[in-house]
């Protein structure tokens, strides 16, 4: 005769199935927080990489850097631009001029210049100075000492006045400020102070004296460097 199991035997058992149970409701719980996980995770990866480009208040859109036209040298506009500019205020043969402007936006004087006009905030030293040397420049810019300042590529530190510049459809120079309550045009062709605008195309005209004095002034520069280059 079959002996029936007590009642703690009873209880045993019953234990072990719903700790079992739980036990798989437990993992499945698991596996499916993975899933939704990964799923979120996936899509937001997606949208990410997918997401559309950002605009402006605009309405502009953002384009990304691999969409820029770039020129047969393989620059951007800006880029061309900032180089352009390099050649012209770095020709120690140049002569450029600078124009006053009063407040009504005429032009007031004309003077020439030898090379370029240089701001009060340009330095040939460095102003300051760090102790560790791997957060300086390499090697020490003078007398063993290290700064964590840039030089420019005109060979200066420091930086110039705020100004603007550009190049008219002929690729001459413009370069606008303000100084001493007064604007200035610097420009490397001179302007006709008596006929300054062409009323078509809204070009400043050039004066044709000056811009003869001009040649002969860089020719004798160019001879003069050429000398003194021996």
């Amino acid at each position: 005769m079959a002996l029936r199991p007590s009642v703690a035997e009873h209880l045993s058992v019953n234990k072990e199935r719903i700790c079992q149970v739980i036990k798989m409701k437990m993992i499945k719980s698991i596996l499916a927080l993975g899933l939704v996980a990964g799923a979120l995770f996936h899509t937001t990866a997606c949208d990410e990489f997918n997401q559309p480009q950002q605009k402006s208040a605009s309405g502009a859109e953002q384009v990304a850097p691999s969409q820029i036209r770039k020129n047969s040298r393989g620059r951007t506009v800006e880029q061309q631009q900032i180089d352009d500019r390099i050649q012209v205020t770095t020709d120690p043969t140049k002569v450029l001029w600078i124009h006053l402007i009063a407040l009504d936006g005429k032009i007031i004087r004309r003077m020439p210049v030898t090379s370029k006009v240089t701001s009060s905030g340009k330095r040939l030293e460095a102003k300051h100075y760090v102790v560790n040397p791997s957060g300086g420049s390499t090697p020490p810019i003078s007398g063993g000492q290290y700064t964590d300042e840039l030089i420019q590529p005109d060979g200066t530190y420091g930086d110039s006045d705020p100004y603007i510049y550009w190049f008219d459809p002929m690729h001459r120079y413009h370069q606008w400020g303000t100084s001493g309550g007064l604007g200035y045009l610097l420009t490397d062709y001179p302007i006709d102070l008596v006929n300054p605008i062409n009323e078509l195309t809204g070009l400043y005209n050039i004066h044709k004296q000056a811009s003869e004095w001009q040649q002969q002034q860089e020719a004798e520069l160019r001879k003069h460097e050429a000398n003194h280059g021996k």
